[in-house]
């Protein structure tokens, strides 16, 4: 399908699905595989349809038609159902950034998320819906819990640096993973986003599958490591819940 229309307009609608939010056509076009006149065609044709949007900088981006089908795609997610009392009350319990990752191609996708009430203990900045699994806590879990065959694509795609403290070695990036399964949760410290930790937890069927991860992430100088053990024995309550309720 990658060479028809239909599949050229989902192409770029994937690619404007980055952490940036936004691409230029020319990044639009080297992500797609087409040539810049073709590109262009199709985004004129998104955007026309609402479906992508031009900003100022003349950069493209996802545009509001997507929001009603997210939301109602969202409605219909059995885990997304399932899982938001659990995070409703994990949000409350921790007072910090509560999310639900699961996997999305060599990506993390943050499928839902809770904020504190508080502004005043909101993150500043939240990570993108869209993610490196490998720049965070969750998409470690995920990545530690997961088959071996999405660590190798990882990496092979590489692993590109956002902080200092970002994992860009794929050596320290696979002792960092055994470490994560043997102990059953990963942190992450300003791996992401300065002056941001995180711990996060698996969710785990029965048959030792990890579809997805929990995760609570704040700023290094409120979420002290005494808050993370706790934070992470309130996650892993949450993900036995979720994983009981059997909709994997």
């Amino acid at each position: 399908m990658a060479g028809t229309s239909l599949g050229k307009a989902l192409s770029i609608l994937e690619a404007l699905e980055n952490e940036r939010g936004s691409a230029s056509l020319g990044e639009v076009a080297r992500a797609t595989g087409v040539t810049k006149p073709t590109a262009h065609r199709m985004l004129a044709l998104l955007e026309e349809r609402g479906y992508v949007c031009r900003l100022p900088n003349r950069d493209y981006a996802l545009g509001p038609r997507l929001i009603p089908l997210g939301d109602h795609a969202r409605c219909r997610n059995s885990l997304v159902t399932v899982a938001g009392p659990v995070l409703d009350r994990l949000v409350a319990q921790c007072n910090e950034t509560i999310h639900l990752g699961v996997v999305s191609g060599r990506s993390l996708l943050y499928v839902d998320r809770r904020e504190p009430a508080d502004d005043a203990v909101r993150l500043g900045v939240l990570p993108a819906a869209l993610t490196s699994l490998h720049a965070s806590a969750a998409g470690k879990v995920l990545l530690a819990f997961g088959p071996d065959a999405l660590l190798e694509q990882v990496i092979d795609s590489g692993l590109p640096r956002y902080t200092a403290h970002t994992i860009t070695s794929s050596d320290e990036l696979r002792a960092e993973l055994r470490q994560v399964s043997a102990q059953g949760y990963a942190l992450n410290e300003q791996e992401r986003n300065e002056g941001i930790r995180a711990v996060a937890v698996p969710v785990l069927t029965a048959d030792g599958r990890c579809p997805a991860a929990l995760s609570a992430a704040g700023p290094i100088r409120r979420l002290t490591l005494d808050g993370l053990d706790r934070a992470r024995t309130l996650l892993a309550r949450g993900a036995a819940e979720i994983a009981a309720a059997d909709v994997f």
